[in-house]
């Protein structure tokens, strides 16, 4: 067997480029951009993505910010929005390292009572720290989330099984695809158990990895858990089931087509089992392609 080819060297991080919008207002202080540049070439440098010497690609990061503080009563709220476009020049490889991303976020502080007889006046909250925290953890999240995809498509399948543990969320969706898309057999077993999820787009999500990965053990599965009252379940595994085919699929289609009481069930069922056996049939044809 051929060895596998050396992964390519990873791009050297250049240019941090943040480019930020005026204030609306006097009260907005206007950021400065070079502790920003740092604070983002750190982050970016943290995630192993990038070689700590140039020699091969470069990847340049280019960042808008802009930003607004509301304030009313003794409340105030710093809001921020935070666009970042990263390319290496290989963004059609599967090797490059290329994003366009875009995040918002805000932050809530109290605003400082005024001074009353006896008592000092509080102290204003330094309006520029609360506004860079919050653009430098807006623009956090977004590389964060951009780096646990990353691995999802191409890091190595632990990453991706750390990801299906997760309590929830999008990145837990994500990692179940990924799971059909590379064709990971030995998370099969989470996928079964993810069958029964309480959240309907994980069910329908570990379904789909399920039918890419062809295992009929999900037959097995929907056919013991799904409730044939449950109409709205029942309209979605019906095809699931007959794309997976074999004996069982077969049995229960079989079943629901002269059974369930939902005239729409049955004859889903029914056109469901034909074309299942159209398919099997064109695939065991003599001399068929």
């Amino acid at each position: 067997m051929a060895a596998a080819p050396p992964p390519a060297p990873k791009p050297a991080l250049g240019a941090v480029d943040v480019q930020i919008t005026a204030p609306p207002d006097d009260r907005t202080p206007h950021l400065e951009a070079g502790p920003l540049e740092q604070a983002l070439r750190a982050h970016l440098l943290a995630t192993g993505l990038f070689a700590p010497t140039t020699g091969g690609a470069v990847a340049r990061l280019g960042a808008s910010v802009g930003t607004e503080l509301v304030e009313a009563g003794a409340l105030g709220e710093a809001r921020a929005v935070v666009g970042l476009q990263l390319d290496d020049g290989r963004s059609d490889t599967p090797d490059g390292v290329s994003f366009k991303l875009e995040g918002r976020g805000s932050e809530r502080y109290a605003l400082p009572k005024p001074a009353r007889k006896g008592v000092a006046a509080e102290p204003a909250p330094d309006r520029a720290v609360i506004l860079n925290r919050l653009v430098l953890r807006i623009a956090g999240d977004l590389i964060d989330s951009y780096v646990a995809r990353r691995q999802l498509d191409r890091g190595p399948p632990p990453a991706v099984h750390a990801a299906l543990q997760a309590d929830g969320g999008e990145l837990r969706e994500e990692a179940i695809r990924a799971v059909g898309e590379r064709k990971l057999r030995d998370e099969v077993p989470t996928l079964l158990r993810l069958l029964s999820d309480p959240d309907e787009p994980t069910r329908d999500a570990a379904l789909g990895s399920l039918i890419a990965l062809g295992d009929r053990r999900a037959v097995t599965e929907l056919t013991r858990t799904r409730s044939l009252r449950d109409r709205h379940e029942m309209r979605k595994i019906i095809e699931a089931i007959a794309i997976l085919g074999g004996q069982e699929a077969d049995q229960y289609l079989s079943f629901v087509a002269a059974t369930h009481d939902d005239d729409e069930i049955r004859a889903a069922a029914t056109a469901a089992r034909a074309r299942m056996a159209r398919r099997e049939n064109d695939a065991v044809a003599p001399g068929s392609e």
